[in-house]
């Protein structure tokens, strides 16, 4: 019977156990060792593929992939910053603006001052007195290095609001919620575009001023913020700062609430701790602006002027609140409804996240409910645009909420949400404020082209060279606009009662109707291809010496 092999007649020959195949595609060969000692020695075995990006099918999908988003981020970007640019030039040329505070506004962003001077018809002070707005400063500097005129600087700075509104909800939706491709892209192109011409954005827009920008880049940084691109995110906040001095305390609110929610839900510390910083940074640098500007400038106050009042609060009585309040539901239909959607929307997804942006507005609504100003106190025009932040906040709260609960659900149509929202800020209910009288789509189908801009332009640089020849010389708020530093206060209507001898204005500017009703001006002119109309007592050889000849005078209709 043969005796069974022993250990030292076996011959050595390494034993291999293969282990099962893991995820991440390494296999493992154990290693035995016939006269070492020692543990066994895991060594991952040679992986013959070629790596993902070296496959030229997988190369021209991810160039693909980017191309589209790129486009994609490129329409949404170009189609509201175009259509708001339009509807600026339209309001300037076609309609006729205002001096306050379109011409205003548009002076202190073309080569200004750097003391940002109003021009010598509104008193010629700084604008910090009123605002502390760095943002100004910038854009004026710009304007120095580009081939446009005033009106065009201030309608690219417009158009760049609104691009830029479009531009945070696209990210948010391809990056934080994954429309990367196909349809899905498609539509978060439809719904970004269609966000920044929600109907608040509109309503803002019938009254332009800079504060969107604050807007446009407070939602930059909190998208930038819960996708923790923090480098972006730092700069969009400093962008949003520098552009009015309440803006920090805005960031502030929205911050602390989101904190504050967080601490509900004890979400670790490490997680709300950018949240806390960027709050106390927005908190110091609106407390530091307001105490630096009280000391440069004690006797001006846009915060007692605006919403305390002088005896403070004197203004105030129930039958006003009671007003104000009423008025709102009538005003306000593009605020209120996406609120009580978002409501609606926290309540049956248990995501208190949800409702944060509108929650942090509701110390800046009572502050306008019991405003001293009347426009502050319905909250008209720009006074509301914080809430363009709430109104996305929703789809933020979403990827926050994912982020600190990878199994809650997903928001299974993102665009078409927001799409949803957008067009509930659309229903037409209620009263729209409009003084500037912008008709919609008009203003985007009908901007001026460059030449009725410039024989507008001209025209008005003929009646101020003029001036002496003209009399005593009234212009309308929207001849004013298009030159502010060219006429004096009293030039202006509605602040001189004395009788002109010749009056300037739009044929459906801001003061056409009572420019047009003075009596003992015979004489009518009109500049021709252009709003522009003239009337006058002066004789008409004078006005042939000016360059108006009787073929331009008007004989009817006027």
């Amino acid at each position: 019977m043969p005796m069974a092999p022993t250990v030292t007649n076996m011959q050595k020959k390494p034993v291999t156990v293969r282990l099962p195949k893991l995820p991440n595609r390494w296999n493992f060969v154990l290693q035995g060792w016939p006269d070492t000692a020692g543990p066994p020695v895991l060594q991952p075995k040679q992986d013959t593929t070629r790596p993902r990006a070296s496959c030229p099918h997988a190369t021209s999908r991810s160039t693909a992939f980017s191309f589209q988003v790129v486009l994609g981020a490129g329409v949404v970007f170009g189609v509201p910053f175009g259509l708001f640019y339009r509807l600026i030039l339209f309001h300037f040329y076609v309609r006729g603006s205002f001096l306050l505070d379109t011409g205003l506004l548009a002076s202190l962003m073309y080569h200004a001052t750097p003391a940002l001077n109003l021009p010598p018809s509104l008193g010629g002070e700084s604008f910090f007195a009123f605002h502390v707005a760095p943002i100004l400063m910038l854009v004026s500097a710009a304007s120095t290095l580009l081939p446009f005129s005033m009106p065009q600087v201030f309608a690219g700075f417009v158009g760049l609001c609104h691009g830029l509104l479009a531009l945070a909800v696209y990210w948010l939706l391809v990056e934080g919620h994954g429309g990367r491709r196909g349809w899905p892209l498609a539509l978060a192109v439809l719904a970004s575009v269609a966000f920044a011409c929600n109907g608040l954005a509109l309503d803002i827009a019938r009254f332009p001023h800079f504060e969107t920008f604050a807007a446009a880049s407070l939602l930059l940084f909190f998208v930038a913020l819960v996708l923790e691109h923090r480098l972006v995110a730092v700069a969009c906040f400093l962008l949003a700062v520098a552009t009015r001095e309440d803006v920090g305390l805005h960031a502030f609110g929205f911050l602390a609430v989101w904190a504050t929610v967080n601490r509900f839900r004890r979400v670790p510390w490490r997680e709300t701790i950018w949240i806390a910083g960027f709050a106390i940074a927005g908190l110091a640098w609106s407390a530091a602006s307001l105490l630096l500007q009280h000391r440069a400038f004690p006797n001006a106050s846009s915060f007692v002027r605006v919403y305390l009042g002088d005896p403070p609060l004197s203004h105030l009585s129930a039958p006003l609140v009671a007003t104000r309040l009423a008025g709102w539901l009538w005003l306000h239909p593009a605020i209120i409804l996406p609120a009580i959607a978002a409501a609606i929307w926290a309540r049956r997804s248990h995501n208190p996240h949800v409702i944060v942006g509108y929650v942090a507005c509701i110390p800046w609504a009572l502050l306008h409910v019991l405003a001293a100003s009347e426009l502050a106190g319905w909250m008209v025009g720009y006074y509301g645009y914080p809430f363009l932040v709430a109104m996305a906040w929703p789809w933020l709260a979403v990827r926050i909420r994912r982020r600190q609960d990878p199994a809650a659900p997903v928001l299974a149509m993102p665009s078409a949400s927001l799409l949803a929202m957008v067009a509930l800020s659309l229903l037409p209910l209620g009263r729209t404020y409009d003084p500037g009288r912008i008709s919609l789509p008009a203003a985007f189908l009908q901007a001026p082209s460059a030449a009725l801009q410039a024989r507008t332009d001209r025209g008005i640089a003929a009646i101020v060279a003029a001036r002496p020849a003209l009399g005593r010389l009234v212009v309308d708020n929207s001849v004013a606009a298009l030159r502010p530093w060219a006429f004096a206060r009293t030039e202006v209507a509605g602040w001189s009662d004395q009788p002109p001898d010749t009056v300037v204005f739009f044929s459906e500017g801001f003061d056409a109707e009572r420019l047009r009703a003075v009596t003992d001006l015979p004489g009518h002119y009109a500049i021709p291809g252009t709003e522009l109309r003239i009337s006058t007592d002066r004789p008409a050889q004078t006005m042939q010496a000016l360059g108006f000849t009787q073929s331009e005078r008007v004989q009817a209709g006027w």
